[in-house]
């Protein structure tokens, strides 16, 4: 098999794994405790407003619930000399189901005098004889949420003697879950979804290029924010944070590990071993912590950002390099531990081989035969934890994020837990999941340049 086969194998592979991993995430985000309509009043709801209300109110918005209505509705009117008519009230009738997009009104017309009755806005006009009776029917759409009601639908009517306004009101107090699979479908976009902002059902999902709205950050108020505008302005953040971190980790890692593998038992080798299990052993907020506690003493300065730090432009501001400092030596302290750790063992091992020694029979120096003949083997395992670590980087870093108060992707992803915001946990495990999938690719693909024994 050829390397262009395998790869081209290998990347059609991510899109069924990629779905599975969005399926089995959106089961457990769905499976998780905690209900999101109440945490969502709880920010929102004003004192005056009907808990009840407001619960199925909120529950329609975020795509949690669904109305129980009609298909069919129909009314009784008795147009009289005396006493004219009123469309306020009428009699419900037909089957319960889900509720659907229009809802088909019938109007049963009784009069004692020759009339015509009329309702402009749905092109309706009927000739009603003396005495007679006559039956309309057409489709009324949702124009407005209100209480417990499934639609309002407000219009001028007009017959022979009578002009006035009428307001049909189907009342209706059940409402239901949607089903999780629905909704895994909606948020893929195979199925229409109801959109709040828009009052009508069409497909929006992944395959629309449409993560949704969020619960929690909102636009006005209530409108949630676009959750792609929400990841794109918080990716800079991230990268400028996780970027430096990450490259200056690698490359004292990768000094720090070959000079205890060719130093192997020498002080600066036990010491650096030393202080590797301590911090591999320590967790990452309590080490942030620390740093921030040290930077305390030091400079008066604790690295926990304020709002000014990120004004825009935030790249021009020198606030924002200064809040910089502390969570990327943090996250350089976290990410050198294992890969110089990982660095010394694997340059240990390759050192006994039998190839290594003979080529320093032959005499070559020993720069030559550590950085042209071994290293390069050593390189494997560090290019698997490398590449493994490069979503991270705009995955950015939750821990780290969360104690310094930085503004990106992290701090973004642990918000939207504590906050049961759906639709961003899973439109981040989504990009997240996708970009470990590629990288793990590219990493499979490296292996042949620098090993050549390698064959796919």
């Amino acid at each position: 098999m050829s390397m262009r086969t395998y790869a081209i194998r290998r990347f059609l592979y991510i899109f069924p794994t990629l779905l599975g991993i969005s399926a089995i995430s959106f089961a457990l985000i769905a499976a998780s405790p905690g209900d999101p309509i109440q945490i969502r009043i709880g920010l929102f709801m004003g004192e005056q407003t009907d808990y009840e209300t407001e619960y199925n109110r909120v529950g329609i918005e975020i795509g949690l619930l669904q109305k129980i209505g009609q298909d069919n509705v129909s009314f009784n009117i008795d147009m009289t000399t005396a006493g004219g008519f009123s469309l306020d009230t009428f009699n419900v009738t037909g089957p319960k189901t889900a509720y659907v997009e229009f809802t088909n009104v019938t109007l049963y017309l009784t009069s004692d005098i020759a009339r015509t009755f009329e309702i402009p806005d749905y092109g309706i006009s009927v000739d009603i004889s003396a005495g007679g009776s006559a039956a309309v029917s057409f489709y009324a759409n949702e124009s407005s949420f209100n209480d417990q009601h499934v639609f309002i639908q407000s219009f001028e009517y007009s017959a022979t003697g009578i002009i006035g306004n009428g307001e049909m009101i189907v009342e209706e107090t059940q409402y239901g879950r949607i089903n999780v699979f629905v909704r895994y479908m909606q948020w893929i976009g195979l199925m229409k979804r109801y959109i709040w902002e828009e009052r009508t059902y069409r497909r929006s999902g992944i395959l629309h290029g449409d993560f949704g709205r969020s619960w929690y950050w909102t636009i006005d108020g209530r409108l949630g924010k676009a959750i792609t505008d929400i990841i794109v302005s918080r990716m800079w953040y991230t990268l400028f944070l996780t970027t430096p971190a990450f490259v200056i980790s690698t490359i004292l890692a990768t000094v720090i590990g070959v000079i205890q593998a060719t130093r192997q038992y020498s002080i600066w080798d036990k010491g650096v071993t030393l202080a590797s299990l301590i911090g591999y052993s320590m967790p990452t907020f309590w080490l942030a912590k620390l740093v921030m506690l040290a930077a305390f003493y030091m400079f008066n300065f604790t690295g926990a950002t304020t709002g000014d730090a990120f004004k825009e432009p935030f790249i021009l501001n020198g606030r924002f390099y200064l809040f910089l400092i502390l969570p990327t030596i943090t996250l350089v302290l976290t990410g050198l531990v294992f890969l110089a750790r990982l660095t010394r063992s694997q340059l240990l091992d390759i050192l006994r081989q039998d190839y290594i020694v003979t080529a320093r029979a032959k005499g070559l120096s020993e720069r030559s035969v550590i950085y042209k003949h071994a290293f390069r083997n050593a390189m494997l395992p560090i290019i698997t934890v490398v590449g493994m670590a490069l979503p991270g980087l705009l995955g950015g870093a939750v821990m780290t994020e969360g104690v310094f108060g930085w503004p990106g992707l992290g701090t973004v992803f642990l918000t939207s837990s504590l906050q049961r915001d759906h639709p961003m946990m899973m439109a981040t495990n989504f990009i997240f999941g996708g970009l470990f999938l590629v990288f793990r690719l590219i990493v499979d693909l490296s292996y042949a340049l620098v090993d050549p024994r390698i064959r796919y």
